[in-house]
């Protein structure tokens, strides 16, 4: 029979201490690295929404191009600046400062990676002819 008695009680105490450690410790590495998954899973929508004001002389025509010229600086730069961000809406509003009337005349919805293939507002846009006589452009 072994004589246990030179054996400090400390040992199965910090033996089991260690386990408990370890396990605490495999415990946060999972964590984590679920956590930096789910992260980069998530998906984030941004909306910028723009107002121009209307000029008469220039007609819808030259309005609208200028909407798709901001509607897609708009897409671009936010695609540039926020890697998170996984879609974006951009709203164009024209206001007729003289009628006090406003109207949207495009939106622009896309994701990044449609972005990516293809960075072309036409494409991604849809239009609202029906602002032309909303706000009162000939």
């Amino acid at each position: 029979m072994k004589n246990n008695s030179h054996v400090s009680p400390i040992f199965p105490i910090a033996r089991r201490l260690r386990r408990f450690t370890n396990y605490l410790m495999l415990s946060a590495i999972a964590s984590l690295s679920t956590m930096a998954i789910a992260s980069s899973a998530i998906a984030e929508r941004r909306e910028v929404d723009i107002r121009i004001l209307v000029n008469q002389d220039e007609g819808f025509a030259v309005m609208t191009r200028k909407a798709e010229i901001l509607a897609r600086s708009a897409a671009q730069r936010t695609f540039d600046r926020e890697v998170l961000v996984s879609d974006v809406s951009v709203k164009i509003t024209a206001q007729n400062p003289y009628q006090d009337q406003a109207a949207i005349i495009l939106q622009l919805i896309v994701s990044r990676s449609e972005w990516a293939s293809r960075p072309d507002p036409k494409v991604w846009a849809t239009y609202f002819p029906m602002a032309k006589t909303l706000i009162g452009i000939k």
